[in-house]
C-alpha cells in the first residue's frame, strides 16, 4: 500500500504517527517521504476539523478496503512490466 498525506506541520503529533503506524503494521520497512508542498490552495478553505475528519475518513476507507484498489505483488509487478513496455 502507498499513501500520500498532505498535512500542516502543527498536526504531526504523536497521535497522528500513531495511526499511520498502524496502517503499516504488519510491513518490515517503510519508505518515509518529506517535503514541503507549495500548492496549499486545497487547505485554505478547510479548517482543523474538516481536515481532521477528512483524514480520518481516509483511515477508515483504508482499514475496511472501502474505495480502494488492491493488487497482489505479482500483479502489481505485470502492471509495471506493462506500463514499462508501452513506453
Amino acid at each position: 500500500m502507498e499513501t500520500t498525506i498532505k498535512i500542516s506541520p502543527r498536526e504531526l503529533t504523536p497521535s497522528w504517527l500513531k495511526k499511520v503506524k498502524a496502517l503499516f503494521e504488519e510491513e518490515e520497512k517503510l519508505e518515509i517521504t518529506i517535503k514541503p508542498v507549495t500548492d496549499v490552495a486545497y487547505m485554505l478553505n478547510e479548517n482543523t476539523e474538516g481536515y481532521i475528519s477528512r483524514l480520518n475518513s481516509a483511515i477508515q476507507n483504508l482499514e475496511s478496503n472501502k474505495d480502494t484498489v488492491t493488487f497482489t505483488k505479482e500483479e502489481f509487478e505485470k502492471l509495471i512490466e506493462n506500463l514499462i513496455n508501452k513506453k
